[in-house]
């Protein structure tokens, strides 16, 4: 709505209020065009182009790569190869449960005494230093396992120590035997280590090891890139016969058949006397065989407890059902609670009305009292004396405060004064302190009672003791007195007008710097109190206008509760699209190409997965990939980890590989990212929109006709049918902006997978600056949809009178957002906690042996809920009454065209026309249009 006819004004915003056809003496404009239609135009193209990226993603993506379980090396259970294995099962690393028996057989004095000589001098240096047998490289002191003398001792050893791995049928003997051939293993060390000492897989059928299986044999060797394989391989081919025998024999594995574990033999291997149950989402939870719980007893309860065996999942999912049933039996309260929580919502809205001065003022007394009582904590911390209590400091403070206003009071009235130096001890002191530090009344020297006494002047004829004055006839540190305190003898006193006395034992404060920083904090703190007395008195109109707004605002509210109804559909609208968008963009999500990561193969896990210091090749950018173990392929003649069939002499083994991420952000999820955060945008702006418009028309409807029919229907057809484009101009602004911000933290993300610290706090900075743009355009887009709703003018128009109407009316617009703000805390805490205070009862009196931890959780959540429904709706309505009363002042319209408790407020200014824009009763003639109005002229 271009090209708009100005009246004499000066200023922009007069400018566009004061336009001709412009009066809104009957309400927001019914002679309306549709604004920025292009923009909607754009809008339903953008809506296209979401649903064929949306196709071409459900073509390539799969969503179950965001929640399926993963194996060791990246695959996914239930999905593509591992179809038809569903369950994410946990099998021994054979490699980590047999790596110190390896040790032992390799490193034992047998197997030493046979290398020497089967090995070149520098390979057998190398397995010296490997053994730690030498002071060498990492080793920081020997391996500590136990010994071995001669190959048939080694054989025995060996042969117990590895059947406890490998008797699938006596876990017993592995979880909870104590033997010196080598380390025994405990549950609590296994469970508590369980990426260590077990693998990953996916699994068939249910989570558990059968009984009987058809089994694999897996002959274990050390892996491709350990230190010792060479001498295993050495032993195993050229070594000792017993020692020979002991390899070939002892260390081999059942595992599970191909129908249950498609890998590998090595990664299929069972723990012995661990078995699993099933968990959500096809994980399989591991638990102690019955066998292992009966041989360890009580420590095996503390490594259940500790470390999440089936046993104490299954008793924390029962009674999670428990509680959920709990709140499923008690719906009937559960709706009982959620009328009553819309209740008080109504409720407060109509109390707000006549009691929103009272919280305001009370509100801005309590904000000076607090100022005042920091100041006053901050005044008394400084001059605290050891030993001695906050309180007791602060009470002594007043005391010596009220004394000395009391004495200067009758000194005023009465005309005589005091002396109140003291020099000293006070010996000298002479003048008319009669109270203790702690305000106590003193006793009167010639009188002995409440307690008997000397010190009187026919004893002390030169220390003044008249009448009950604060002396010091003793000599003591400080002045003092009897007192009428019964339970008190005497007490120190400190002249009238010393705030503080002196501490003769030091302050609580030791530091002097310290002491006088509090002080400076306190005036600080107490110049701020005097500030905002003064601004609340400069403000004073403003602040009852911010009154009355929100007492209308709140009448709105309470005579229209149909308006709630604007927002109720619109958050029921933006979750049913969140559900929807959250589903094509899970396709989108899913789609991580083949060279994401890389395919390579590294010699280490730092080179894989880099350090503190720099990132590595399978994390160089996020969201990161991770790297795992490979074992090599012994069948090849040249692989990177194994060489050549397990030979790997003249090559590094290379045996760490990149596994990729659940999912990777590309060009079109960031198009459907922004469409979210436009649609969003949308839904926000289109309710804002629809109330102001109902706000506005029951705002400027005559008194006689206020509440008599409903505004509601009128502004929903108002904003659908005029303005979805100037709607969705808003929209589109607030979601470029946030894709910015969001954009930022992408960057932000990279630069810290790239360990680049300085890059990421630079982020965060512009981040921070963006986020408050975007806060202020939000704010400015509000007022926008109101002037909108109110003119019908379009976007960029309606902006221009929203910002200059801020601009020129700062002050009242500051004030109504600082006690809005106040308003709608205060609101949303009675909301919640009446209801859920009120909730609480209702379900005892219905179900007293309900456990009320679930209900209870529930009623908060549909507490907080509702307290935002009527809050935001209030402050819209309160926004709009703003907009409403400034505009009611520009086009000077008659006092009967705004609510009644706004009609004494406004200010009326001298207008281009010679009399007031009368109101125009609800059914009279619509205003002229265009070429009337040209007539007229």
């Amino acid at each position: 709505m271009g090209g708009l006819c100005c009246c004499k004004s000066s200023g922009d915003e007069e400018k566009i209020y004061e336009q001709e056809g412009k009066s809104l003496a009957k309400g927001p404009l019914t002679q309306r065009s549709c604004t920025d239609i292009l923009c909607l135009i754009c809008f339903l193209v953008h809506l296209l182009a979401f649903i064929i990226i949306t196709f071409v993603g459900v073509a390539d993506g799969d969503p179950r790569k965001l929640y399926r379980p993963r194996d060791y090396h990246g695959g996914y259970c239930g999905v593509a190869d591992y179809g038809e294995y569903e369950k994410l099962m946990q099998t021994m690393n054979t490699t980590e449960m047999v790596d110190e028996t390896m040790q032992q057989a390799v490193c034992s004095t047998a197997s030493v005494n046979a290398l020497d000589g089967l090995l070149s001098t520098s390979d057998y240096q190398d397995f010296l230093c490997s053994c730690c047998l030498v002071p060498c490289g990492n080793c920081t002191g020997s391996l500590g396992l136990p010994d071995v003398d001669t190959a048939a001792e080694l054989k025995t050893t060996i042969a117990g120590s590895m059947a406890r791995l490998t008797d699938l049928t006596d876990g017993s003997s592995l979880l909870g035997s104590s033997s010196s051939d080598c380390t025994s293993f405990s549950a609590e060390s296994i469970f508590s280590e369980m990426t260590k000492y077990f693998i990953s897989v996916c699994y068939s059928e249910t989570c558990s090891v059968p009984d009987s299986f058809s089994a694999r044999n897996y002959t274990y060797r050390p892996e491709p890139d350990s230190k010792f394989l060479i001498a295993w391989t050495t032993l195993l081919s050229s070594g000792p016969t017993d020692i020979q025998e002991a390899l070939e024999a002892n260390f081999v594995f059942s595992a599970l058949p191909t129908s249950l574990c498609p890998y590998e033999p090595r990664y299929c291997v069972p723990m012995p006397g661990v078995n699993f149950t099933e968990a959500p989402n096809d994980y399989c939870i591991p638990k102690l065989e019955t066998s292992v719980i009966s041989a360890l007893g009580t420590s095996a309860v503390a490594a259940l407890e500790g470390l999440g065996s089936s046993a104490i999942t299954e008793g924390a999912t029962e009674g999670l059902g428990n509680l959920v049933g709990d709140m499923m039996n008690s719906f009937d309260a559960t709706i009982i609670v959620a009328f009553w929580s819309f209740m008080m919502g109504l409720i407060f809205l109509v109390l707000l009305r006549f009691l929103v001065g009272c919280i305001i003022w009370g509100s801005l007394g309590l904000v000076f009292l607090l100022l005042a009582a920091a100041g006053g904590l901050a005044y008394i911390r400084s001059e605290q004396c050891e030993g001695a209590s906050l309180f007791e400091t602060g009470q002594q403070s007043a005391v010596a405060v009220t004394v000395a206003a009391t004495a200067a009071a009758t000194a005023a009235l009465t005309g005589n004064s005091c002396v109140e130096s003291l020099s000293g001890n006070g010996a000298d002191y002479r003048g008319c302190q009669t109270r203790t530090v702690s305000g106590t009344l003193c006793q009167k020297w010639d009188v002995t009672s409440p307690h008997d006494h000397d010190y009187n002047s026919t004893n002390y004829p030169s220390d003044d003791l008249s009448s009950n004055y604060c002396r010091n006839p003793l000599n003591a540190s400080t002045i003092w007195c009897i007192t009428t305190n019964s339970d008190k003898t005497w007490e120190e006193c400190s002249p009238i007008g010393v705030v503080t006395s002196t501490c003769t034992q030091g302050y609580e404060v030791d530091s002097q710097t310290g002491r006088d920083a509090l002080k400076v904090c306190a005036v600080v703190v107490w110049v701020l109190a005097f500030i905002w007395i003064l601004l609340c008195i400069c403000l004073y109109s403003r602040i009852r206008l911010a009154i009355a707004i929100n007492k209308v605002a709140a009448q709105f509210v309470a005579f229209h509760p149909s308006v709630l109804l604007i927002p109720i559909f619109q958050v029921f609208i933006a979750i049913l699209y969140t559900i929807f968008w959250a589903f094509c963009a899970s396709f989108l999500l899913s789609q991580v190409p083949d060279s994401y990561t890389s395919t390579e193969y590294y010699a280490t896990y730092s080179e894989a997965m880099g350090t503190a210091d720099t990132a590595g090749e399978c994390n160089p950018k996020w969201p990161a990939g991770w790297a795992y173990k490979y074992s090599g392929d012994l069948s090849s003649t040249d692989d990177p980890c194994s060489g050549n069939m397990g030979d790997v002499s003249g090559i590094t083994p290379k045996c760490w590989r990149c596994a990729p991420p659940r999912y990777v952000f590309d060009y079109y999820f960031a198009y459907t990212f922004f469409s979210f955060l436009w649609n969003n945008a949308l839904f926000v702006a289109t309710g804002q929109c629809m109330v102001a418009a109902a706000v506005g028309i029951w705002f400027f409807t005559k008194r006689d006709s206020k509440g008599k029919k409903s505004p509601v229907r009128k502004a929903v057809w108002i904003v659908f049918r005029y303005h979805m484009g100037s709607v969705a101009f808003g929209a589109f602004i607030i979601a470029v902006v946030q894709f910015i911000r969001y954009c930022m933290k992408y960057l932000e993300k990279q630069a810290a997978q790239q360990k680049n610290r300085v890059m990421v706090y630079v982020l965060k900075a512009v981040q921070c600056c963006i986020w408050c743009f975007e806060k202020c355009l939000k704010f400015l887009n509000k007022h926008a949809y109101i002037q909108i709703a109110l003119l019908g003018t379009n976007f960029c128009t309606s902006a221009k009178a929203a910002f200059y109407l801020i601009w020129n009316n700062a002050a009242r617009i500051g004030t109504m957002v600082i006690l809005g703000s106040i308003i709608q805390f205060i609101g949303s805490t009675v909301i919640i906690v009446g209801t859920v205070v009120v909730g609480y009862f209702i379900l005892q009196a219905l179900y007293p042996s309900a456990s009320p931890l679930m209900p209870m959780l529930l009623y908060l959540a549909i507490a907080y809920l509702t307290a935002q429904l009527f809050m935001n709706v209030f402050g819209l309505a309160v926004d709009t009454c703003l907009h409403g009363f400034i505009i009611a002042e520009k086009q000077n319209l008659d006092k009967d065209c705004v609510p009644p408790l706004l009609q004494n407020l406004i200010k009326n200014k001298g207008s281009t026309s010679s009399k007031k824009i009368q109101p125009v009763d609800d059914d009279a003639a619509s205003p002229p249009g265009p070429k009337e109005d040209s007539e007229k002229k």
